[in-house]
């Protein structure tokens, strides 16, 4: 049916990416009850008392008529017949989980809950994405009755624990800098949850104000006993006492966090495809090795670029890059680059076992390019990923995916050569374009040597272009 319902803002609904007409605040609040009831029919009495209260003498002349109106509306609006439906004197909107954005939402949270102590980084990056889901300062924003100022606070309520939650993972992960501000406007908004001025008071310390901290400890005391004659929680108590008393790290070094991509080509054309299949397997981490392969001169190189650039945000710990070369020297050069320093003479076994927990803890891409023996260069940890190009089948690891890059179609080695060398050149000759795709295979590679070389004469034509490919 192509439905999508947003209640995690201003209530929306699209179908087939169209938005849909919800009506008046009134039939929003029941399709508002509606959507999170999760297809469960709702009594026709629970949506007139969340609509007007459980107070009868405020309610209309005719409620329930109202309902129906109501419910009507909706059904004009979405225009599926049986998506709505009236039974046993009530209503049931039959749409699925998925839906609802809502549901989405929880439900990434609760996988992240499940494995914050057996995989915190993939913990925080599903965090990260499920309070992506919200659209606006509150959910149901707008939508009037008890039903929904109900479900506000509740659902409120969740989304505080899960930033409390992301904020607990980032520092657990070493993430104290990037926490502190967001905890900051946390402790403006909510002086009184004592579990965010712990969080702030851990990453303070942390990013080395640990006077700050402890003034703020002590502010926090005096505040409390002040207003309401209570001393702090004993976890926040215990934490203050173990930094007055040196008993946890100072400052902890901030990892760096390498950039080491080429840069991506601005005219790769024809692999749409295949590089948004490249992007959901890497960030579904469905693939935490994915190979490329293909032909000499299918691209494969400048895929794995490009898809890496697409998915830089979900790997923030950094980009590793190697192209040729020994495993020994580019596993150094790593190190290095994650801020690490091998000893002298470390042989391979020692410098991947340094390598891989370097990377423990972190969430790292790492694209090969060429390698020969990839395996050492391969990260191990959960939430790391590689792109591997150009490696022979037996060289990747059983639970690898493998994508297969062609040739150009027709149309987008056209594409190709118009942009390197010039649409009205190409499209003057089109025969003669034709021939020269031909002539290299359409493998992108060789398109892009040739139309940069017919680009760098422009006395030449098309044809005479042709004419050079054909001498060899």
């Amino acid at each position: 049916m192509g439905f999508e319902f947003r209640v995690l803002g201003p209530l929306r609904a699209r179908r087939d990416g169209s938005e849909l007409d919800l009506g008046r605040p009134q039939q929003r609040a029941v399709l508002a009850a509606l959507l999170l009831a999760q297809g469960r029919l709702v009594p026709t009495e629970r949506l007139i008392e969340g609509l007007w209260g459980e107070d009868d003498t405020r309610w209309p002349k005719d409620p329930v008529g109202q309902i129906g109106t109501h419910a009507h509306r909706l059904r004009r609006a979405l225009a599926e017949p049986g998506l709505l439906v009236a039974a046993a004197g009530g209503y049931r909107l039959g749409v699925e989980r998925d839906a609802v954005d809502l549901f989405r939402y929880e439900d990434g949270v609760a996988e992240a809950t499940a494995l914050r102590q057996l995989d915190p980084v993939r913990a925080r990056a599903l965090l990260v994405a499920a309070l992506g889901v919200w659209e606006g300062r509150q959910a149901l924003d707008g939508v009037p009755g008890v039903f929904a100022e109900r479900a506000r606070a509740r659902l409120a309520a969740g989304r505080f624990a899960a930033v409390k939650a992301l904020h607990d993972l980032d520092l657990a992960l070493g993430r104290h800098a990037e926490a502190l501000p967001g905890l900051d406007t946390l402790a403006v908004g909510h002086p009184d949850d004592e579990e965010v001025q712990r969080l702030r008071l851990l990453a303070l310390h942390r990013c080395g104000r640990t006077a700050e901290a402890l003034a703020a400890y002590a502010a926090l005391c005096e505040r409390l006993d002040r207003e309401l004659g209570l001393e702090p929680a004993p976890a926040v108590a215990e934490l203050a006492d173990r930094i007055r008393r040196g008993e946890l790290p100072g400052p902890l070094r901030r990892l760096p966090r390498p950039c080491q991509l080429p840069p991506d080509l601005p005219d790769l054309v024809g692999r749409s495809a295949v590089a948004r299949e490249a992007e959901r397997l890497l960030r579904d981490a469905g693939a935490p090795v994915l190979g490329l392969s293909g032909p000499a001169g299918s691209g494969t190189s400048a895929l794995a670029v490009h898809v890496a650039h697409t998915v830089q945000d979900a790997f923030p710990d950094g980009q590793l890059y190697a192209r040729d070369g020994e495993p020994g020297a580019a596993l150094a050069g790593f190190l290095r680059a994650l801020g690490e320093w091998p000893a002298p003479g470390a042989g391979p076994a020692e410098l991947s076992a340094h390598y891989r927990a370097a990377l423990t803890g972190r969430r790292v891409l790492v694209v090969l390019d060429g390698v020969a023996d990839p395996a050492p260069l391969l990260p191990a940890t959960p939430g790391c990923a590689a792109v591997v190009a150009g490696a022979e089948p037996g060289a990747l690891p059983a639970g690898a995916v493998r994508l297969t890059v062609g040739p150009l179609e027709p149309h987008d080695a056209h594409e190709l050569l118009a942009r390197i060398a010039g649409a009205d050149r190409i499209r003057r000759e089109p025969a003669a374009a034709a021939e020269v795709a031909g002539l290299c295979g359409h493998l992108p590679v060789l398109l892009r040597t040739a139309a940069t070389r017919l680009a760098s004469r422009p006395q030449w034509s098309v044809a005479d272009l042709v004419e050079w490919l054909a001498r060899g």
